[in-house]
C-alpha cells in the first residue's frame, strides 16, 4: 500500500526518525495496580508481531537499575538482536529493559499502528539488519537509525492502514 518505505519509491514526504519518532521514556509516576508494576524483557515480546507473550507484574522494589519507562504513547522497539523483530506497541504503562528503545510518534505526522507496522516490516528490516553491529549479540547502530528518513503518507491513510490491521489481527481469534 506504500512501497518499499526504504526506497521511498512513492516519493512520500519523509522526516528523519529522530525528528518525527524521537526517543522518549515516560516522566511520570507509573503507580502500581494491587501493589504491582509491569515489566517487560525482550523474552516477553514474540518477534515479528508485536504481540506480549507474558505480562510480568512485579513488586516495584524488584525493577532494577537497566529499566526505563514507558507509556502507551511509546512504541517500543528492540535495538538487540534486530533479526527477532520485536517491535511493541505497549497498552499501558510499565518498564522495559533498556535494550527497548521508547519511541514516541510525533501525534501530527505518525499513526503508532503504522509506525510499528513500518518498523515490522522486511524492507525495514532488511536495512536495518545490515546496519548492526557485533555478531553473538548484534545491536542496531543508533547513530544510523536515527538518521532513516521515515516516510510519512498523509496521517489518515496511515490510520485506516492501522485499523485495518487491528481488525484483521481480531479476526484471527474469531472461531
Amino acid at each position: 500500500m506504500f512501497g518499499n518505505p526504504i526506497k521511498n519509491d512513492r516519493g512520500w514526504r519523509t522526516l528523519k526518525m529522530s525528528d518525527v519518532a524521537p526517543s522518549t521514556p515516560y516522566q511520570g509516576e507509573i503507580k502500581p495496580k494491587d501493589g504491582k508494576v509491569w515489566l517487560l524483557n525482550l523474552d516477553m515480546v514474540e518477534p515479528n508481531t508485536g504481540k506480549i507473550i507474558e505480562k510480568l507484574l512485579v513488586d516495584p522494589k524488584d525493577i532494577g537499575n537497566s529499566t526505563l519507562m514507558f507509556s502507551p504513547k511509546n512504541v517500543l522497539y528492540s535495538k538487540l538482536r534486530p533479526y527477532l523483530n520485536k517491535v511493541v506497541v505497549p497498552d499501558d504503562y510499565g518498564y522495559a529493559t533498556t535494550e527497548m528503545v521508547p519511541l514516541l510518534p510525533s501525534n501530527k505526522n505518525l499513526d503508532p499502528g503504522f509506525f510499528s507496522a513500518l518498523l515490522r516490516g522486511n524492507e525495514f528490516l532488511n536495512y536495518i539488519e545490515t546496519q548492526a553491529t557485533g555478531t553473538k549479540m548484534p545491536r542496531v547502530q543508533m547513530n544510523i537509525f536515527w538518521n532513516i528518513d521515515v516516510i510519512l503518507p498523509p496521517l489518515e491513510l496511515q490510520e485506516r492502514f492501522a485499523a485495518f490491521v487491528r481488525q484483521s489481527d481480531k479476526s484471527k481469534f474469531v472461531a
